[in-house]
């Protein structure tokens, strides 16, 4: 028994002092024992060895007491309650330092925004908030403030749709019913945690699942001879918007596929000297972004850029306006979040250039919110001959630098054989 103490003892001095007094505030004032500890075991011996009470598991002892278990978890609690190194990791800390900046998080905020990361990133912390069951979204703000020692009001306001953590995209309450507290409490994105949590880094590059800079353009504005009447408005507009002038810019876009509606974007950008993100349509891992991540992803944006010269692009627009498969079927994603887009298309203070293959499928409310609404035609034969002949020229670039980086990957080793 004494060894199995001492196993247990050394099992729990790998959690973090504050991820350690979260798990045993789950479990004892809120009530998580009652589905850790059974009448003859744990439900969960992983857990149990986590927290330190590797004493008791043993499946060939018969003697569990689960009193006693309970009266050495809050045992535990308190000792955890007196623990004065109550600190989240540096580099977290460091990150949510400069994103508190960037957004303006308020002290609140960062707090709930470095648990929610700590929850989605540290397996038994997620364990433990388990045992708690599934939860409404009135009681997540309860649960907040017992774990983190906070006012309720105070939790309740930071988690409110309207606070800055919802406007940044940064952490959104699941409010479609219950769901354990990992589930309600949502992060940017699948890979915010592990980004976070991975090195001290530019907020910006944190995006980089969601929101990333656009490639450079191969072509210029004049490459476009037959949407000149539509520059001359639109170049000047955007213009004054970069510059900070107007807020609510929003541009519509659309044309055939390969009519070039990209590339018109990154010579806009590149002629107004800006920068240029876009919210991806695809993850990381090469998986699709749904309409309601990228719309996240958007919102996020425009938080991180609203101080920088920059314009928006948002590709594929049907993953928003017309993602219902049918005019008779499920609602789009823009018609559920119709309130918040239409303040975010009349508020937005980064420009944004929307693309879409058409517009059929669009509910001309929303098409009444663009500022513009631009067709790129499938350009004329000549300007399509110089399309051409410009990306065999590019292609042609990117082949030589490849056989050459190749050519002299395969030379290295013979000079270094051959000795100086």
């Amino acid at each position: 028994m004494r060894q199995r103490r001492r196993n247990a003892a050394d099992a729990a001095r790998n959690i973090a002092p504050l991820t350690r007094l979260w798990m045993l505030r789950m479990l004892v004032p809120l009530g998580g024992h009652r589905e850790l500890v059974g009448l003859r075991g744990f439900t969960d011996d992983a857990l149990a060895q986590a927290l330190g009470l590797g004493e008791w598991v043993d499946p060939d002892d018969r003697d569990f007491d689960p009193a006693a278990v309970r009266a050495r978890l809050r045992e535990l609690q308190q000792h955890a309650e007196r623990c004065t190194e109550r600190t989240l990791p540096p580099i977290l800390e460091a990150n949510i330092g400069r994103l508190s900046r960037l957004v303006g998080l308020n002290g609140v905020e960062a707090e709930i925004l470095g648990f929610a990361t700590m929850l989605h990133h540290e397996r038994e912390l997620d364990k433990a908030a388990d045992t708690l069951g599934m939860l409404t979204s009135a009681a997540i703000t309860d649960v907040l403030a017992l774990l983190l020692d906070l006012p309720a009001h105070e939790v309740r306001q930071a988690l409110h749709v309207h606070g800055v953590l919802a406007r940044s995209g940064l952490l959104t309450v699941d409010r479609s019913g219950t769901g354990l507290l990992a589930a309600k409490l949502d992060l940017l994105s699948r890979h915010f945690a592990e980004s976070i949590l991975g090195s001290e880094t530019d907020p910006v590059a944190l995006l980089r699942d969601t929101v990333a800079p656009s490639a450079p353009p191969r072509l210029q504005l004049q490459d476009f001879p037959h949407l000149d009447d539509a520059l001359a408005i639109l170049r000047p507009y955007l213009a004054r918007s970069v510059a900070g002038q107007r807020h609510g810019v929003n541009i519509f876009v659309h044309g055939a596929p390969g009519t070039g509606k990209s590339e018109l974007a990154r010579a806009l950008a590149a002629a107004l000297g800006c920068e240029l993100f876009e919210v991806a349509s695809e993850d990381q891992d090469g998986d699709p972004v749904n309409g309601e991540r990228r719309l996240r992803a958007y919102r996020a944006a425009q938080s991180f850029f609203d101080r920088r010269q920059a314009l928006l692009l948002f590709d594929e627009v049907e993953d928003v306006f017309a993602d219902s498969g049918t005019p008779f079927g499920p609602r789009s994603t823009a018609q559920r979040r119709k309130a918040w887009l239409n303040r975010m298309l009349e508020q937005n203070r980064v420009p944004t250039l929307w693309l879409s293959n058409t517009i059929a499928d669009i509910d001309p409310a929303f098409m009444r919110r663009f500022d513009m609404v631009v067709e790129v035609p499938v350009p004329p034969r000549a300007e399509r001959v110089g399309h051409v002949h410009l990306d065999r020229v590019i292609a042609g670039v990117d082949q030589l630098r490849e056989e050459i980086v190749g050519r002299r990957h395969r030379l290295l080793p013979q000079r270094a054989r051959a000795g100086p």
